[in-house]
């Protein structure tokens, strides 16, 4: 222990009195060297856990199953309650009002469904068909509704009980409220009511505030779905660039194309686990559940749809080979997957696009494409990462807290005020309503802006996803027909280097940027 090493180390105290030479000869006097310790083997710590095998390749519908089921009531959103909208407590309570609640997606449009969101009926269909199914009314039921109407009722109760106690002793009084309609208010001393010019006043400037919040978070709200349609983009010309590019002449080509095609469609499937707690899984249960947990049940979800990009067959196909042309290296890396879910990968989307960059860098050795098609390719690749950061940037930078947390108690302070102005107005039986119909408008407007601030909890991307990997797939299978169709031409023996050449025609941007000088000169030269 270290309070031994001192004791062992510390040099002898001299007596009292002692003189200073002797003190001087005991702190210049050498340490006696510590007892050699018998050494003992150290464990080896490793923080890199040894890649599992990925499980066999899981069906498209076994992994759509995990996915939001939309509405049985409207089938163009998704009320999702799972991820963080199970875990409001541990309580029964809570868990009851976690399972309740959720937020609405809204899922990709068609024709049909645009025709129903522009039906002339919409406005009524509002009220009396998801007025109560609505997910604004769920989230502000409690406790803010509640609140304001428990504090209405006080308000109601309290000022009848001084009404009726006055009543008691005047006749005359008793004969005017007879008199008075239901919103005719007889207002005593005592009665709790606030006039109504304040509230006037301080409502413009509660609307300014209210609504330049929810205008900045559907700003991040469309930005978030601008960086997903670049993302869609992107990787169709990337996958493109690379089928159309690199020519399948070898197996070590036909390996680089499969691998580029398989890191594309693995990418929004990384985003997606990246930016939400359980990647769109109703199956992950978080409730209780510690961070290593939850990371594991994300991790194995994560895994499964690896394998369904990863452990399919090849789309060329044994068939689809030329002749001469060995299968052995056309299989990409598929321990890829493995180094990709290992624990100290903190950024599995950055990992993929260096895997691509990889990729491209591969393409440029090999001399499979020109400089100028893998310098299209890096600026491509670039735009991932550009699209990559801004993600980061949305999910990790809220609107300032301190003018959203100002927003937020001016809200409620002036929604549960709002009972007494109400009542000198519109008196016992028109307060009540009154009061929970204008905070559910306010709370609602603020309850919207809070739930698109973070945005990706409110897009479908798994649908983004399908999107990025149904159009590479189908890019890959064009490609694999076309190859199957000329590899089909070949002779016996011959291999795809033996094809003829194709007539002389502009057929790549290097013989455009050489024709584009040769016109140069030659227009410099008269």
């Amino acid at each position: 222990s270290g309070q031994a090493m001192w004791r062992y180390l510390r040099p002898a105290r001299p007596a009292a009195g002692a003189p200073l030479a002797l003190l001087r000869a005991q702190a210049s006097a050498p340490k006696p060297l510590l007892p050699k310790l018998p050494q003992q083997p150290r464990a080896r710590i490793s923080s890199v856990a040894s890649p599992s095998p990925l499980p066999e390749r899981v069906s498209p519908e076994a992994i759509k199953k995990r996915q939001p089921k939309p509405d049985s009531w409207k089938d163009s959103r998704v009320t999702y309650r799972g991820g963080l909208y199970r875990s409001k407590g541990r309580s029964l309570f809570g868990r009851l009002m976690g399972r309740w609640r959720g937020t609405t997606i809204d899922l990709n449009h068609d024709f049909r469904l645009w025709h129903r969101h522009e039906e002339a009926s919409r406005h009524v269909r509002l009220w009396l068909e998801s007025l109560f199914l609505s997910q604004t009314l769920q989230r502000l039921i409690f406790p803010d509704l509640t609140i304001v109407a428990a504090v209405s009722a006080g308000i109601v109760a309290y000022n009848q009980q001084l009404l009726h106690a006055a009543m008691e002793h005047s006749a005359e009084l008793a004969a005017k409220v007879a008199s008075e309609t239901a919103l005719q208010v007889t207002m005593l001393p005592g009665m709790i009511a606030l006039p109504t010019e304040p509230f006037s006043l301080s409502g413009f400037a509660l609307g300014l505030l209210v609504t330049f919040r929810t205008q900045n978070c559907h700003g991040r709200y469309v930005e978030a779905r601008i960086l997903w349609g670049t993302l869609v983009n992107v990787s169709r010309d990337i996958a493109s660039r690379i089928l159309c590019t690199v020519p399948p002449t070898s197996a070590a080509n036909l390996a680089l194309r499969e691998k580029g095609m398989r890191l594309i469609r693995s990418f929004p499937r990384s985003i997606k686990y990246h930016l939400t707690v359980d990647g769109f899984n109703e199956e992950i249960d978080i409730q209780g559940c510690a961070e290593v947990h939850i990371l594991e049940k994300k991790d194995a979800c994560y895994r499964d749809e690896l394998a369904h990009i990863w452990n399919e067959k090849d789309a060329y196909g044994p068939a689809g080979l030329a002749p001469g042309m060995s299968a052995a290296g056309v299989v990409p890396d598929l321990d890829f997957p493995n180094r990709l879910l290992r624990k100290r990968v903190r950024s599995r989307p950055l990992w993929i696009v260096h895997e691509l960059g990889e990729v491209t860098a591969a393409i440029r050795d090999s001399g499979a494409a020109g400089p100028i098609e893998v310098s299209i390719l890096d600026n491509r690749i670039l735009e991932y990462n550009n699209v990559l950061g801004a993600m980061e940037r949305i999910m990790r930078t809220p609107i300032y807290t301190p003018y959203t947390n100002h927003t937020g108690r001016f809200l409620a302070l002036w929604c549960y005020a709002l009972p007494a102005a109400m009542y000198p107005v519109l008196g016992p039986w028109g307060t009540i309503p009154a009061s929970v119909l204008i905070a559910y408008m306010m709370f609602g407007i603020e309850d919207i802006g809070s739930r698109i601030e973070c945005p990706w909890f409110s897009l479908p991307m798994w649908q983004y996803a399908d999107t990025i990997c149904d159009g590479v797939v189908q890019m890959r299978e064009q490609d694999a027909e076309k190859l199957r169709a000329e590899w089909g031409a070949l002779a016996p023996g011959q291999t795809p280097a033996a094809l003829p050449e194709p007539p002389k025609t502009i057929e790549s941007s290097a013989a455009m940027f050489a024709l584009a000088q040769a016109t140069a000169g030659s227009k410099q030269a008269a």
